[in-house]
């Protein structure tokens, strides 16, 4: 039987983009809207995941597996919101190069892109409930989010980072 793919129930929107090349950093605005028929719940976390490859950048808010070494004291589910068919939630970020980091998620504490023009793309993580089932005994904490949690991207915007000549402090800000 043919598999038909079916578009994300999530679309996400980058509807601002701008980069500060007099203190190496960029402004990101973006949208994720709920386009189908069911109530669904976005991952509502500061948390930031970069992924980076030649020529693009990733920023993902989805709840990313923890990085290996990290020991999780208890279960901690990610923090969701509601969102009904049709609507949207409006977000924004403020990254300054070289960026700081949660080491939870990301295999860095600083992410130092070379200058130069990339592709970035936004991510975000949702559920099709409001928070995933408690693990179970024999399974490791983190594995019922990843089960629960879908993502969605968004198409790529391109942006430059400038050389970190002009420091105007450095991180990530939601």
């Amino acid at each position: 039987m043919p598999i038909t793919l079916q578009p994300p129930a999530i679309q996400v929107h980058i509807t601002q983009a701008q980069a500060q090349a007099d203190c190496s950093a960029w402004q990101i605005a973006y949208e994720a809207c709920n386009t189908g028929a069911d109530m669904l719940w976005l991952v509502d976390e500061p948390a930031l995941t970069l992924h980076e490859a030649p020529g693009r950048i990733e920023l993902s808010y989805a709840r990313a597996p923890l990085q290996p070494g990290v020991q999780a004291f208890g279960y901690f589910p990610p923090h969701s919101v509601a969102l009904a068919p049709g609507d949207c939630r409006q977000r924004s970020v403020h990254i300054r190069w070289p960026a700081r980091l949660s080491t939870l998620w990301n295999p860095a504490r600083d992410a130092a892109p070379a200058p130069g023009s990339y592709a970035v793309t936004v991510r975000v993580g949702y559920g099709e409930t409001p928070a995933p089932d408690a693990p179970q005994a024999d399974e490791d904490v983190q594995d019922p989010v990843q089960r629960w949690q879908r993502t969605a991207l968004s198409a790529p915007v391109t942006l430059p980072i400038a050389p970190y000549a002009n420091l105007c402090g450095a991180g990530a800000t939601p």
